[in-house]
């Protein structure tokens, strides 16, 4: 590990920065917001009950038309994204636009609709910049400006008390250093549900081939550290429970008043599926500190299948997990099977084939959990 800057040497995976010459000044720049008009749907105004249309002259119910509104009011790719990118993956195969122009045809459907657009969108964002298809424009890999802008300068008040998720693609080294401070903004206090992807790529070291690590009651991902606390976890006779650190990434879920869900997508490729099982058992036991009393937990959550998939070719990492060539195989005499397949993948533009594990969070009473078992 070397000694440059904590969170700076990080790349993600084995290819070139998806950052563009940087633009003298950052993309998003701190205004003061501009006073707020009346919203339309707040307005006396009367609307035209339409009854010259076949939506409203009572032909079609309105749970189908309520059905045709949301279907029409769905996100669709305007944009594909290059297939050789880290963000590209299943159900992120491009840039993603509400068409809000069914809202511009008249009153009576506006106030039914208004809402659709900033609740059916899902607000995702990735950490840092560049491991994402935003990341030429902004500059700070600590900050959040993409959230900011979007939350603080392009959605009104009213728009902003209907986003109830958010979902993040993070490196561990924002997760660790930026998150716990991410969740003290003011537009996350009535997010309801926080999902986190790690991908295959945003383990520390990935490109390293390093064991996978991750801690959140100490916020920090060291392996032995980690290690310590599966084997304390499985310890029955251990009546000392794991303290959490309150100002690492664990801890910044209890800052959250109207949160109700976490859910924690994890990834690797095939060579390390048994160091995340290991994981991913230990997380099921997880139980994040709330306020009042209460803890997030597993039980009684409904877990989700495994997903896998086929990854582009950038997901290698640069040391092969097989003979711990660099970039390129050692030969071998016997030939080794899987560095030939993984040379044969690298020749197609394809990458190892990655598993996701899902595990979600629901806020339980801390006294009650304990009566049940």
């Amino acid at each position: 590990m070397d000694n440059g800057p904590r969170g700076r040497r990080r790349r993600f995976g084995y290819f070139g920065p998806v950052r563009s010459p940087q633009v003298p000044e950052q993309h998003y720049i701190e205004r003061h917001p501009e006073p707020e008009r009346t919203p339309i749907q707040n307005k006396p105004d009367l609307a035209n009950p339409q009854k010259g249309s076949p939506l409203y002259d009572g032909r079609i119910p309105p749970e189908i038309r309520n059905s045709i509104f949301q279907f029409a009011l769905t996100e669709d790719i305007t944009t594909p994204y290059e297939v050789d990118k880290g963000y590209t993956r299943p159900g992120y195969k491009g840039k993603k636009k509400v068409n809000t122009a069914l809202l511009q045809t008249c009153r009576q459907v506006y106030l039914e609709t208004y809402h659709l657009p900033a609740a059916n969108k899902e607000h995702v964002f990735w950490h840092p910049p560049e491991s994402g298809p935003h990341g030429r424009f902004y500059q700070d890999r600590h900050g959040w400006e993409r959230e900011k802008e979007m939350f603080t300068r392009r959605m009104m008040s009213w728009q902003l008390e209907l986003v109830k998720e958010i979902h993040l693609f993070t490196q561990e080294f924002w997760l660790e250093q930026s998150f716990s401070q991410f969740c003290d903004e003011n537009f996350m206090r009535g997010i309801e549900k926080i999902k986190i992807t790690i991908r295959r790529c945003d383990w520390w070291w990935n490109e390293r081939n390093h064991p996978l690590a991750i801690n959140p009651y100490s916020g920090t991902a060291d392996t032995a550290q980690m290690i310590r606390a599966i084997i304390a976890s499985k310890d029955e006779g251990n009546e000392t429970p794991i303290q959490w650190n309150m100002e690492g990434w664990g801890g910044a879920f209890a800052k959250l008043p109207s949160l109700k869900e976490v859910e924690i997508e994890l990834e690797t490729s095939e060579d390390k599926v048994d160091e995340l099982v290991a994981i991913v058992e230990w997380a099921k036991g997880w139980k994040f500190p709330l306020k009042n009393g209460k803890v997030l937990s597993t039980a009684g959550v409904e877990t989700r299948g495994v997903q896998m998939w086929q990854s582009p070719k950038c997901f290698w990492s640069e040391i092969c997990p097989y003979c711990w060539g660099y970039r390129q195989c050692i030969g071998a005499d016997p030939p080794n099977e899987k560095c030939e397949e993984r040379m044969r993948l690298h020749d197609l533009s394809l990458g190892p084939v990655c598993s996701v594990y899902s595990l979600r969070w629901k806020p339980v009473d801390v006294a009650k959990e304990r009566e049940e078992h």
